[in-house]
Formats: C-alpha cells, sequence, structure tokens
C-alpha cells in the first residue's frame, strides 16, 4: 500500500528539483531495483545537455558498457557522441574516451591520477560529473582505512564549483562487502536518493537535502516511461 506521504511525481517536478543542486554538491543515487540506475544516468546526462553543461561519465570497471547496452535494450536513445568518458581500469572502451587511468591499488595514488586526468579532460570548464560503478572500486580495497581515503577524498571535493557530482551506486552490491562504506558516504554527500522498484514503478525516496523538499514528500512513485520517453 502506499503510504499517506506517497505519491506521483511528474518528470516536470523532478527538473525543478535537479535545479535546487548546486555546483559543489555530490549526490549519492543508490540504486535497489531493476533499471532505476539506467534511467538515472539518462536523467541526468539529458537535464545536464539541457542547461548547455558539458558531461564526462567516470566508468569504473566498465560498468558504462552495461549501462548503455540495458539503455539500448530498452529503446532509449542515449546522446553517447557528446558525452565525454574517463574510463577506470577494465578493458571495454565505449563512447568518447577522453581520459584513461590505470586502476592502482593504493587509493590515495589512483584518486590522485584520476584528478590529473580530469583536469585535463575538462580545464575550466564547469560540468556535470556523473560516476558509474563506483561500488565496484569498494571490491579492491583491502581495510576500512582504505575507504577513510576514499571518502575524505569526496568531502575534498565537496564545494568544488566547477562541478556537480552524481555517483549512480549499485546499492545491493555495496552493502555486501564486509565493511559496508555506504553510510560513511551518505554522511559526505550533500543529497541522497533510494530507488526500489515499485509494482511497474519506481519508489524514489530522498533522504538529505533539496532532495527532501520534493511537493513537501519525502517519498514519490515515478513511472519509468516519463524518464525513457524524455526526448
Amino acid at each position: 500500500m502506499e503510504g499517506p506521504n506517497l505519491g506521483k511525481v511528474t518528470l516536470e517536478s523532478l527538473i525543478v528539483t535537479m535545479d535546487k543542486v548546486r555546483f559543489g554538491d555530490i549526490t549519492l543515487i543508490e540504486n535497489y531495483s531493476s533499471i532505476g540506475a539506467e534511467l538515472s544516468l539518462y536523467f541526468v546526462v539529458k537535464y545536464a545537455l539541457g542547461k548547455g553543461l558539458p558531461v564526462l561519465v567516470e566508468d569504473v570497471f566498465d560498468a558504462f558498457p552495461g549501462y548503455m547496452k540495458h539503455l539500448e535494450f530498452m529503446g532509449i536513445d542515449f546522446p553517447i557522441d557528446v558525452v565525454g568518458v574517463v574510463k577506470i581500469g577494465g578493458a571495454e572502451e565505449y563512447g568518447h574516451v577522453v581520459e584513461k587511468v590505470q586502476f592502482e591499488a593504493d587509493p590515495a595514488l589512483y584518486l590522485g591520477k584520476k584528478e590529473r586526468a580530469i583536469a585535463r579532460a575538462m580545464g575550466d570548464d564547469r560540468y556535470v560529473h556523473v560516476v558509474v560503478g563506483f561500488e565496484r572500486l569498494f571490491g579492491f580495497l583491502k581495510d576500512v582505512k582504505d575507504v577513510h581515503v576514499v571518502a575524505n577524498h569526496l568531502r575534498e571535493l565537496l564545494g568544488n564549483e566547477s562541478r556537480m557530482v552524481f555517483h549512480i551506486i549499485d546499492g545491493n552490491v555495496i552493502e555486501s562487502f564486509p565493511t559496508n562504506p555506504l553510510p560513511l558516504l551518505e554522511t559526505v554527500a550533500t543529497s541522497v536518493v533510494a530507488i526500489h522498484d515499485h509494482g511497474d514503478m519506481l519508489r524514489l525516496r530522498f533522504r538529505k537535502s533539496v532532495f527532501t523538499f520534493l511537493e513537501g514528500r519525502n517519498e514519490v512513485l515515478l513511472q519509468p516511461a516519463d524518464i525513457a520517453t524524455w526526448l
């Protein structure tokens, strides 16, 4: 049953809410649904391009090609030609790859290399930065200390006026690691939204910052077709 605070939301309302996200913010999109991750990527990219903003996708260990194959299967035309990709590890290239970063077991070393690659790719532009496959990184970290290195890196990026960051995360995968990093990451993020299946719809739970104010509700239902048919 739908709770008293649960109702349907329109694409237009989501766009208005996105307008409240600021440069320097870090948003976690935690996906527990069947297609929420792919639709989130499509929505964020379409929103950014509609605002005239460059988009950089950070592809961690071949997550991005998987997203693209799923979107293609759904018949969604992703604007691949106008999106830059920074490839982190992995072997399968997809789209306009502007930089490649070899993964390092030492997270401080890897993060430094990644930031230098992003700086080369984007220069002084303000842009929207979408990270896919972020949860895969934590499968290679040795201990809690390494997890804190990653979290501290995100904390250092807060307030960076050059980028608006969205991490699309597989919630079930990241929570399965012996040391679940998700609660720590949530304390760093400025906004958090969790996506679950709800019949033939998606249930969006807004947990932090601007998302808690969407039409006065902290949970809403979204028809996936509203996103999939956004031209």
